[in-house]
């Protein structure tokens, strides 16, 4: 979820540097398929829960050029591919059409629905037992004496009734929404959480789970309402 492929663009035109978004994506993906691959796991849908793109009204040369060569890339390693559109994806509709993709509001198979999570559908819940979303870019700062660090996390929780995953953003370009701050919009201090579907109060019920790459572990720091300041 969450690639936000053109972003970088948007940031190297203020003069920052190098570009590398689309290479640091292959090689995450590059270690996922290699890891499922010896572990002799096939993949048979690849599914990306909204926000392949930045732009929100017009498809940027940078977007065209990496979004296509992302799309041939996953179609290599899995020719059925699962675009559901999010709040970014206003316009993906052509780049899509170019590898005769289409674009879905949700995705149901085996139980599970797969959704952006910046709307609601009915049908999505309906018959579900599991919802996963993403949309929040959900992350957590954990702090000592000394230092403080920010790490993306996975959220696990209740939306409906029904049991949810919350992903965190894929592009590295994008270091997350830190959960455990306070947030508030500025004029009439409304929490930021209410761009997400899930109300703040449960969202503060879901479970926290952070995956280290490195040691192939995940960490569950439990509730996200302990960890805030």
């Amino acid at each position: 979820s969450d690639l936000h492929i053109g972003y970088e663009d948007i940031i190297a035109g203020k003069g920052i540097f190098p570009r590398r978004q689309l290479k640091d994506i292959i090689e995450k993906l590059d270690g996922i398929f290699w890891d499922l691959n010896m572990k002799g796991i096939r993949i048979k849908q690849i599914i990306i829960c909204g926000d392949l793109k930045h732009e929100f009204g017009e498809i940027s040369d940078v977007e065209w050029r990496e979004t296509i060569r992302l799309l041939d890339y996953l179609i290599s390693k899995c020719p059925d591919i699962i675009l559901i559109k999010g709040n970014h994806d206003n316009v993906l509709g052509p780049i899509a059409r170019k590898r005769e993709i289409k674009l879905k509001d949700f995705y149901k198979t085996g139980g599970i629905c797969f959704l952006h999570g910046d709307k609601i559908y009915d049908g999505c819940f309906k018959n579900s037992k599991i919802v996963v979303a993403g949309h929040l870019h959900p992350a957590i700062s954990i702090s000592d004496d000394y230092k403080k660090e920010k790490y993306k996390c996975f959220l696990k929780g209740k939306i409906r009734g029904k049991l949810a995953y919350i992903l965190p953003s894929f592009s590295e370009m994008s270091p997350g929404y830190d959960l455990t701050k306070e947030h508030y919009t500025k004029g009439n201090k409304k929490k930021a959480y209410e761009f997400l579907i899930i109300p703040e109060l449960k969202l503060k019920k879901f479970n926290v789970v952070v995956y280290n790459n490195k040691d192939k572990k995940e960490y569950d720091f439990g509730k996200l309402k302990t960890l805030i300041n």
